[in-house]
This record gives structure tokens, C-alpha cells and sequence, in this order.
């Protein structure tokens, strides 16, 4: 009898550095699709983020160049944006990176799903 596929769901949370960090990392062998990436301005000023993905765990890696989601994007003082109005594809290895211009400033929601056989 086939194995069917099953629907895992994860959801990963984070706070914001300044630098460029991975926040996410598609699994092994596993392509995810993201869901939602809520970012929320836990601060009285606005903030401004950069999210991103990468192949193969960097932004400088040339196989599979860093291309930007958002650039420079802001959020109100104290308000939440969903940046994944559609679905984002990561592919196997495929990585996630985001900042914000004040530290501990955003916090990050990831939610996305995979199938799993």
C-alpha cells in the first residue's frame, strides 16, 4: 500500500537582531511552504526590517543568491504586518534571514507546512 503524505505544521518565533540572521531553515530533503511571517513592532517608533531567502545557508552564497522579500520595510509603533500575503516556497536547505534597524524591536512568527511521508 502507498504511503500518503501527512501535513506537519511548524511555527517558529524570534526576536530581531540588527544583523542579518537565519531565522529559518528548510529541512532536509523537505521543501516548506511558508504560511505567514508576522513581524510586530513591540516599540513606540517605527521600525524598519529586512527579510530574505537564501539557498544553501547564507546570503553570500553564489549558488543560490539572497533575494529580498522586503527592504527597508517599515512598521508603525506598535502594530503587526503579515509579510507573506502569498505563499513562499523554500526549497531543501533554502533559508530564511531577517533584521531590524533597533534591537530587540521586532519580534518574528514563522508558520509554515511541510509534507511528510
Amino acid at each position: 500500500m502507498a504511503q500518503v503524505p501527512l501535513n506537519h505544521f511548524t511555527r517558529v518565533s524570534t526576536t530581531l537582531d540588527t544583523t542579518l540572521t537565519q531565522v529559518y531553515s528548510a529541512p532536509v530533503d523537505t521543501a516548506a511552504i511558508m504560511l505567514t511571517i508576522l513581524a510586530s513592532n513591540t516599540t513606540g517608533n517605527t521600525q524598519t526590517i529586512t527579510i530574505g531567502i537564501s539557498g544553501n545557508g547564507g546570503p553570500n552564497v553564489p549558488v543560490k543568491p539572497y533575494f529580498n522579500i522586503v527592504k527597508s520595510f517599515n512598521i508603525p509603533a506598535n502594530d503587526v504586518t503579515n509579510i507573506a500575503i502569498g505563499k513562499i516556497v523554500l526549497e531543501n536547505y533554502d533559508a530564511l534571514f531577517a533584521n531590524a534597524t533597533a534591537l530587540s524591536s521586532v519580534d518574528l512568527t514563522l508558520s509554515d507546512r511541510k509534507s511528510v511521508v
